[in-house]
Formats: C-alpha cells, sequence, structure tokens
C-alpha cells in the first residue's frame, strides 16, 4: 500500500536484481543498474501485473531509508547535534572557498529567471559544483533544452528528465564519444529547483550512509525521503540546528535561502568528507 509521501511518479518493484531498479512509464519498463540503463517495451505490463501492484514500492528502499535515517539519529542526537553542526557550519561558512559557493548557491537557488536569463547558465554550475566528464557540445545542448528541463522540473517528471537528459549523456572523451551517466550533476540541478523535496547528492555523502554501490537515481531518492522525514520528525533538533547556523556571524547571512535538507546536506557533507 502506498504510503503518504511517496514520489507519484516512481514506482520499484520488489525484488531489485543486481542491485538494479525498475521505473514504470505507462507501458514501458526502465531497469537501472550500476552498469547502465535498459528499456524494454510491455505492451500489456504482464511483468509488472505478476509482481503485484502491492510491491510496487519497494520494501529495499523503505528499508534503505530507515538506515539512512537511523545514521542521521546516531550523528544527530541531543547531547552531540550543537556541536556537530557548528563544526559543519565554521567549515561551510569559515574559508574563502566553500563561502564563494555559498554566495553562488544563494543568487541560483529557486531562480527561474536567472536559469533561463543566463545564456551560459550550465557552464558556471558545472564549474560552481566542480562537475567532471561533460564537454562543451553537451552543455550546448542542456543550454538549448532549458524550459523543456524546466517544464519537467516544475511537474516533478525527475524520471523522464534523468533518463532524457542524465541517464546516458553522450559527452566527448578525447576522439571518442562515450556514454556517462551524469548522476550527481542530475542531483544538484533538481535540488537548485526543488530545494525543499530533494537533496544535492554527491559521491561522500553517498558513501557516507552505505549507498556507495547504488546508483545515483536510487540512493539520492533514498537520502532526499530520509531527510525529509527525519527533519519532519525531529523538529526539536532542526530547530537547534537552525539556531547554530544563525548564531555563525556568516551563516546567518545566508540561513534564509537554505531548507531542511540544506542544512542536513552541509552536516553530511562535511562528515563525510571529514571521515576520507
Amino acid at each position: 500500500m502506498k504510503s503518504e509521501g511517496d514520489e507519484p511518479w516512481l514506482s520499484f518493484p520488489e525484488p531489485l536484481p543486481e542491485r538494479g531498479a525498475f521505473f514504470v512509464l505507462g507501458n514501458v519498463v526502465r531497469r537501472e543498474t550500476e552498469g547502465g540503463c535498459h528499456m524494454k517495451d510491455e505492451q500489456n505490463l504482464g511483468r509488472i501485473e505478476i509482481l503485484g501492484v502491492e510491491n510496487l514500492i519497494s520494501p529495499y528502499i523503505e528499508k534503505s531509508k530507515q538506515n539512512v535515517k537511523r545514521s542521521i539519529s546516531d550523528l544527530l542526537n541531543a547531547t552531540e547535534i550543537e556541536r556537530v553542526a557548528r563544526e559543519a557550519f565554521s567549515y561551510n561558512f569559515g574559508n574563502n572557498r566553500s563561502l564563494s559557493f555559498q554566495h553562488y548557491y544563494r543568487e541560483t537557488i529557486e531562480n527561474r529567471e536567472k536559469f533561463l536569463s543566463t545564456p551560459d547558465f550550465f557552464r558556471h554550475f558545472k564549474q560552481r559544483y566542480a562537475l567532471q566528464g561533460i564537454d562543451s557540445a553537451y552543455l550546448d545542448k542542456l543550454e538549448s533544452e532549458k524550459e523543456t528541463i524546466l517544464h519537467l522540473l516544475d511537474s516533478n517528471d525527475l524520471v523522464n528528465l534523468y533518463y532524457r537528459f542524465f541517464a546516458d549523456a553522450l559527452v566527448q572523451r578525447g576522439e571518442r564519444v562515450v556514454k556517462k551517466n551524469l548522476g550527481s550533476f542530475f542531483t544538484k540541478l533538481v535540488h537548485t529547483f526543488l530545494p525543499d523535496r530533494y537533496c544535492a547528492l554527491d559521491n561522500p555523502v553517498k558513501k557516507y550512509f552505505g549507498l556507495g554501490n547504488e546508483s545515483f537515481f536510487i540512493a539520492f531518492i533514498v537520502v532526499s525521503k530520509a531527510y525529509r522525514e527525519w527533519a519532519s520528525e525531529n523538529w526539536v533538533l532542526m530547530q537547534q540546528i537552525r539556531m547554530e547556523i544563525e548564531r555563525n556571524k556568516t551563516g546567518k547571512l545566508f540561513s534564509i535561502k537554505m531548507t531542511d535538507l540544506k542544512l542536513l546536506d552541509l552536516i553530511f557533507w562535511y562528515q563525510a568528507n571529514e571521515s576520507r
């Protein structure tokens, strides 16, 4: 049975072979694994009917989400939360490189006008987020598709956005054109326009939560849902985190633009990189 908060555009049947997942899009079944995504038409969705409607929201996703929430609670307990948040914010707002990025973040977050009006938005985005392996031709393609990308974001149609532009991007590598999964790029772009629902997941945080072998898309869904639920269930602790950023002389200048998910991401980005 579908629970409150499940993504309306996403279905996950059980089991998930090869640590992959199935996405149901009309009469198309997509399957993603770390090795790439594969698509097969199922005219009558027979495979899905056999699995049973009750299994379309995977227990695997729920279990992974609960594991992430436990990891969050282990770190952000009532005894340690102020110290942990203070250290993370001191780092993120205490050095010039990180502070420069926070200025960029504040200017771009949920700024649809800037997105559409900046002719080289994706070049700056790639540079600021230190995204690798994306050539100029592909960035030009994204620029030319801005309105479509924004429509998919505003429609919360993330499956189509991901598979159309990021799952198997054709990028130049030397003299060859290769397929590349731009999962990290995808998560950061989605967060830019839907910051209260989705996190800007990157590899260190993905690994910190034990999802290092999982696809970016699945890990992104799991961690985003875990962040949202933990913040909702731990309102008092979230207020303590907010108080810490307000106590930070520089951080308080940015706090109004930072959702609960962003604050948690700042903390766990710091933890993940400190532990490497």
